[in-house]
């Protein structure tokens, strides 16, 4: 089974949108149509909701102080104002309030309606985490895991993230089980990260179900049983998780722990897209564009598939759509923008998009003909594979040098040395690879 197991560890950004209204699970099914509508009469329940909560809270509710900031910070019932919510939650936080402490430390990390100060950050989340918020206890975990406002310290993140699983927050739990799995901060056990996703999948975390489901799926700290993977990952799914989604989509395209069924496959594969995940946008792109199942076959769909995944920056999508547009498969054919493209992949390390590279500028399709272009690259492409592709590769690059005299031979392999050695490093590429598209 071709399996999508990996299990990020939570970023600053995830650690503090955790403030954020918590979203609803919803359970996704095939055809199900999903509407919202505005009932009347709302729109002035809202005011007056408004009207009582600022009462409220000009007369010192705390409660109310927070709410209000919240208001003001989603735009429910008043026009957004994040440097209103920021007030709000600012005096509701010198009440005690330890929600609005860390939706505070939130909007000084994110500069949203107060100046961004990581110190006032990590004060106010310090503040929360002693008055036991758990929230709070997450993020000082992630900041102390990534680095962020503060000196990156694995063990102390670790201590951070426990406390709070112990606490009973599912998100932390998950957190816990991804350092033990990566071995950061804590000894590396897949036996121990999968009781701590277990932990944070009976509690709820969508993400740690996936886990589990992976878990289960590769026998990773715990007996392989692709049935039961087949069921987190389905469970997963119904609570919103897209990684969920493709990885229950993958199952029935293999036929892992379940009849193997193509539709539903493509289903999953779908709803997976349309939540962002840029892996079941580049499988979708790929069916479409092979037709395995003649129903599938659509360049439109290919490239609708691909153009999301290469906007989301995913460089094998890069490469596909660059060859559809170079052959002008499903559109007319748009030289320019197929090497702009394939120069973005190379840049990732993709190596057949170097040598799509090389072929464009040794027929000057969307850039200048140039044998030296070609050679360039069509070294690299050949030198970023291993094996018989590597040789293959090699021998292509060599008849392109043969245009070319020994000395801008020599030039051109230093040069691709010096690109494939920085490449996937930092952005000096960018000097070294001098060919460009023309507009």
């Amino acid at each position: 089974m071709r399996l999508e197991a990996t299990v990020a560890l939570c970023s600053l950004a995830l650690a503090t949108a955790v403030v954020a209204a918590g979203a609803v699970p919803v359970t996704i099914a095939a055809g199900t149509t999903v509407t919202t509508s505005i009932k009347p009469g709302s729109a002035q329940r809202s005011s007056t909701s408004l009207a009582a909560v600022q009462d409220s809270a000009e007369r010192g509710d705390r409660d109310a102080m927070f709410r209000l900031g919240r208001m003001y910070a989603s735009g429910r019932g008043v026009a957004e104002d994040d440097t209103r919510a920021a007030a709000w939650y600012r005096k509701a936080a010198d009440k005690g309030d330890s929600r609005a402490m860390v939706h505070l430390a939130a909007m000084h990390t994110a500069g949203e309606g107060v100046r961004r100060d990581e110190d006032d950050a990590r004060r106010w989340y310090q503040k929360a985490a002693e008055q036991g918020n758990t929230r709070a206890m997450t993020a000082l975990g992630a900041r102390c895991a990534t680095g962020v406002g503060t000196a990156r310290d694995d063990a102390a993140a670790v201590r951070w993230y426990t406390k709070a699983a112990d606490a009973g927050d599912a998100q932390a739990m998950f957190l816990v089980g991804s350092m033990h799995a990566r071995g950061r901060g804590t000894e590396r056990s897949q036996h121990a990260a999968f009781e701590w996703y277990l932990k944070a999948a009976n509690a709820g975390d969508a993400r740690a179900m996936t886990a589990v489901g992976a878990a289960c799926a590769t026998g990773s700290g715990t007996t392989a049983n692709a049935i039961e993977s087949v069921r987190w990952f389905a469970r997963a799914a119904e609570a919103g998780d897209a990684n969920g989604m493709a990885n229950l989509g993958l199952a029935y395209l293999d036929g892992a722990g379940v009849p193997q069924n193509t539709a539903t496959a493509v289903h999953w594969f779908r709803v997976a897209g349309e939540f962002g995940d840029v892996r079941s946008m580049v499988m979708l792109g790929d069916m479409h564009a092979r037709g395995d199942d003649a129903s599938l076959r659509s360049d439109d769909q290919a490239i609708r598939w691909y153009s999301r995944a290469s906007e989301l920056g995913h460089a094998g999508a890069m490469t596909s759509l660059g060859a559809m547009f170079a052959d002008g498969k499903g559109t007319e054919p748009k030289p320019a923008e197929a090497v702009r493209l394939f120069l973005a992949a190379a840049k990732q390390g993709v190596p057949e998009a170097m040598l799509n590279l090389a072929g464009m500028h040794r027929e000057g399709r969307g850039v200048a003909r140039s044998d030296a272009e070609a050679y360039f690259w069509a070294r690299n492409g050949a030198m970023a594979m291993t094996g018989a592709r590597r040789e293959a590769s090699l021998a292509f690059a060599e008849r392109l040098g043969e245009k070319l005299d020994g000395e801008s031979r020599t030039a051109l392999a230093a040069r691709s040395d010096a690109w494939l050695a920085r490449a996937r490093t930092d952005d000096s590429a960018d000097s070294i690879a001098t060919g460009g598209a023309e507009d």
